[in-house]
């Protein structure tokens, strides 16, 4: 039995999560909290890692989420971000629980890369670097705005 696993069953008591809830939320938001990182580590153990297969089966709404809520003005560069994606999906060992949660993984970072590469040509394109004082920018305001619209 994991430490995890102790912790739970510590702070539970023998008790139900319902019961839980109905006579301590504090302790039964704790036990979700420590049930969610069993969860992940568990599947970090099974290696239940996304990779290149997933984000191919789901090509099609990567593509339309990067053109449709990340492109700025035209600055998204397509191929660039895909190539970021497949990058970070590569390098790091991104886990995911269940396979249902695939698709909302891949999505946030599909937005992620997108917005992030938007905001590099952006940048590019109108000289607006960080060490020249370009915080002011209204064009940088307006991405802001850009990229929380995407987020939400």
């Amino acid at each position: 039995m994991t430490t995890l696993q102790q912790q739970i069953n510590e702070l539970k008591a023998g008790r139900t999560l319902k019961q839980l809830k109905a006579e301590d939320k504090k302790t039964y938001y704790k036990v979700q909290g420590l049930s969610s990182k069993l969860s992940e580590q568990r599947a970090f153990e099974k290696g239940n890692f996304i990779n290149k297969e997933h984000l191919v089966e789901l090509k099609g709404l990567i593509i339309w989420l990067m053109k449709n809520k990340t492109n700025y003005k035209g600055f998204l560069n397509l191929k660039e971000a895909m190539t970021s994606l497949l990058n970070r999906v590569e390098n790091e060992k991104i886990v995911f629980i269940t396979t249902k949660g695939i698709k909302g993984i891949i999505s946030r970072l599909a937005i992620s890369e997108g917005l992030q590469n938007t905001e590099d040509n952006l940048r590019k394109y109108h000289d607006l670097d960080p060490t020249k004082g370009s915080y002011d920018s209204p064009i940088l305001a307006d991405f802001q705005q850009h990229r929380l619209d995407a987020l939400m």
